[in-house]
């Protein structure tokens, strides 16, 4: 008789022998053939037009979104030319590109729209407000927040916004160096906007502005974060063992992440001071303060829930402005018309060119909001595709395709503003579309749209707004005249501001110096 070693010792070796091994393959290619067939003739969405690869497989999306670094949006475009406005990009997801049907795939009332789980994953917080899957409870948790990203309580932040504005003005004034040397703008401009959605967020900062690297390191681990969020989406379970991970282990196993987390141990310990020592850490008219004293329910403030929140706010507010921003400086400078359009309009506003413009001076400021509109439908600061769920609802498109209830469907916003159809000469920069035809803003997705829409759409806005009236009325073009002025240098849109890369904010292209400027005093 047999013990029971040797038994399991004959197992392993008929498993792990030729007979056993051609098994396996045969029970792995029966299994790869029956999927292929079911995702192309029997699957609920086999009748969506689009290449067959992609229909069968999540490898050509891993292929460009992983390995060549946030490509895969550049396939889509060229599958809606061949395909047409309805596609399957891969084999449960249908994207659009149709600007009368936004209203439809993103209502605003009636339908319930969930989220992908793996949105959440990519990002590593899934439990944040913007990324909760389910409807209802997305909504319990954005009303806690909603009032912080008004107009009346952004109008509060005026005083921060001055304090930063004056310390950038500060930074980029050259007269200590005596040189007129080029200046990278997106840095300073993450800088900026990281220190007002910090102090907002939190009541206090990191101050990077005054940093004389502008806090570089911490952006550096930053966009290391995001080139794995592609990776992180198609392996969930990877995204879920990062987030388990001590932040302790992780600065220790990636050395290149210290500095985030760093940030993210503050950004946690910060929140637990707010929640746990009411009254005594300085944080009245904070949104973390909004939210621990809101009508939430307990499980919406755990240390989990809430260190998620913190890094979704703080990620979504400080990249995504800063990156608008760098573009809408990059447009105006090398449109030298639409710059003096703009700053014709500034002068009437703000008739002291030294003072600090002031939101009731340039928030209803007509080209000054079209500049704004123009450069985020050219350089939307999220690229991502904005994916949602029907999960009681079927969708139907032109009475020929139904996307049913579970499935996930989506539109990317580069895409639709670059659709001719919405918008003529759709790669120009041209602001005064805006004012000629404000009917075209029903193509618009820079800050998504429905139910599920930018929270800090109003807060983004003032910022730009703002920070590009403070520049602009007090800097001119520089065409060899004396006075405080700037210029653009060896800056080209396609190479330094242009997306070439998603990764959920825009990367521009390898090599790439950034938007580089020169003032002079």
């Amino acid at each position: 008789m047999l013990t029971l070693l040797d038994r399991l010792t004959q197992l392993i070796e008929e498993c792990w022998g030729p007979r056993g091994l051609l098994l396996a393959a045969a029970v792995v290619l029966v299994y790869a053939a029956g999927l292929s067939i079911y995702r192309l003739w029997f699957h609920d969405l086999a009748s969506i037009p689009g290449p067959r690869l992609m229909a069968l497989s999540y490898w050509p999306e891993f292929y460009y979104d992983v390995l060549l670094g946030g490509r895969y949006f550049r396939v889509i475009d060229d599958m809606h030319l061949k395909y047409g406005p309805i596609v399957r990009v891969n084999p449960d997801e249908v994207h659009f590109d149709d600007p009368d049907f936004i209203d439809t795939l993103f209502p605003l009332y009636g339908r319930k729209t969930n989220k992908p789980i793996e949105i959440g994953k990519r990002t590593g917080t899934p439990d944040s407000m913007v990324t909760t899957v389910d409807h209802d409870v997305h909504r319990r948790r954005r009303n806690a927040v909603n009032v912080f990203f008004s107009n009346n309580s952004i109008r509060r932040l005026e005083p921060i916004l001055h304090e930063r504005l004056r310390t950038l003005l500060r930074r980029v004034h050259n007269d200590d160096s005596g040189k007129d040397e080029p200046l990278e703008m997106h840095p300073v401009f993450r800088a900026c906007t990281n220190d007002v959605i910090t102090t907002y967020a939190f009541g206090r900062s990191f101050n990077l502005l005054d940093r004389p690297d502008f806090g570089l390191p911490y952006f550096e681990a930053s966009d290391v974060f995001f080139r794995l969020e592609h990776l992180f989406g198609h392996f969930t379970w990877l995204a879920d063992l990062v987030q388990a991970t001590p932040l302790w282990l992780v600065s220790m196993l990636f050395p290149s992440l210290k500095d985030l987390v760093e940030k993210q141990a503050w950004w946690i310990e910060r929140v637990r001071e707010i929640r746990d020592s009411p009254g005594m850490c300085k944080a009245d008219g904070t949104i973390f303060q909004g939210i621990v004293n809101s009508e939430l329910l307990e499980e919406d403030l755990t240390d989990k829930r809430l260190s998620a929140e913190a890094q979704l706010i703080i990620f979504a507010g400080e990249g995504t402005t800063a990156y608008t921003l760098t573009a809408a400086m990059y447009e105006l400078l090398a449109n030298p018309t639409e710059l003096a359009k703009l700053q014709r309009e500034l002068a009437v506003a703000i008739p002291n060119r030294d003072a600090m413009p002031t939101f009731a001076q340039v928030e209803s400021l007509p080209y000054l909001n079209a500049i704004i509109q123009e450069t985020v439908r050219l350089h939307p600061g999220v690229m991502a595709r904005q994916a949602r769920i029907s999960p009681e609802v079927p969708i139907t498109y032109k009475g020929k395709y139904t996307i049913p209830p579970g499935t996930i469907f989506s539109m990317s916003p580069l895409t639709t503003h670059m659709n001719p159809d919405a918008f003529e000469d759709p790669y120009e920069f041209r602001p005064q579309r805006w004012i000629d035809d404000p009917k075209i803003g029903r193509a618009f997705l820079g800050f998504a749209r429905g139910s599920r829409n930018c929270v800090g759409m109003n807060l983004a806005r003032k910022e730009m707004a703002l920070v590009l009236s403070t520049i602009f009325r007090k800097y001119d073009l520089y065409c060899g005249q004396d006075g405080p002025t700037v210029e653009l240098y060896d800056t080209e849109r396609a190479r330094d501001i242009d997306p070439n890369h998603d990764f959920i904010i825009p990367v521009p292209a390898k090599g790439s110096k950034g938007l580089r400027v020169v003032f002079r005093q």
